[in-house]
């Protein structure tokens, strides 16, 4: 059995492969999670709950022979790891959360969000589902990556549940050590709205990264450098 390793959660509409190049650059071994029906039609997850995200997870972790890991979350997974940390409480060392989504006890993913954008996407949602146009992804999500990069995220994007980001998470502070790794180019989460979730996450530990959304393909080596730094400290 392996000492320690790293739990890698993606966010809305994305799949494991964005962790390609940073995982490599880990000190520890690392799995990296797929929510359900990657690359799938965009109805075919349009009936799930934010219980089968969490559920879906949770089995993908359960074999794993790992004695302790850190659960390193990116946007919407911080929700979902949320609930994953509550189920693996006695081998989750470490919380770490990329620009992630952390709602306060009872809340949603859409309670994160800043006054009108919580009032308008689930209505946007219910009248025309959860895969954004080309255009809104490359500039939401891919600011700052290079043209294949872009390509990649844009072509993968795969439509979630509209509970995914609507039901409530129901999930208190992980009672282990937390980061919160901000990033100051993101063109989703404003830094007022992470700033908001590292306290909602309690976070003493703060660090920043010169990035977009997705700093796992934009600034790998950075990245990996603050996990790896988490990790052998705790």
């Amino acid at each position: 059995m392996t000492d320690k390793g790293f739990i890698l959660i993606h966010g809305a509409g994305l799949g494991s492969y964005i962790w390609d190049e940073m995982i490599k650059l880990l000190n520890h071994p690392a799995l990296a999670i797929n929510f359900p029906n990657r690359n799938n039609s965009d109805g075919m997850n349009s009936k799930l709950r934010f219980e089968d995200y969490k559920n879906s997870v949770i089995e993908q972790i359960s074999d794993l022979n790992v004695a302790k890991f850190v659960i390193v979350t990116h946007s919407i997974g911080g929700c979902v790891g949320l609930k994953v940390a509550e189920h693996f409480s006695n081998k989750t060392a470490g919380f770490a959360a990329i620009g992630s989504a952390i709602p306060q006890y009872g809340n949603s993913f859409i309670s994160c969000l800043p006054f009108p954008k919580k009032i308008i996407l689930p209505v946007i949602m219910k009248l025309a589902g959860t895969r954004p146009p080309a255009k809104a992804i490359e500039t939401g999500l891919c600011n700052d990556l290079n043209s294949s990069q872009k390509k990649m995220v844009i072509q993968n994007f795969t439509a979630e549940s509209r509970f995914l980001y609507t039901d409530k998470c129901n999930a208190g502070i992980p009672n282990t050590s937390r980061i919160y790794i901000k990033l100051t180019l993101d063109n989703e989460f404003p830094v007022s709205m992470q700033n908001k979730m590292a306290n909602n996450l309690k976070a003493k530990n703060i660090k920043e990264i010169e990035s977009g959304h997705l700093p796992m393909m934009s600034q790998p080596v950075k990245l990996a450098e603050i996990l790896n730094n988490f990790s052998d400290n705790l």
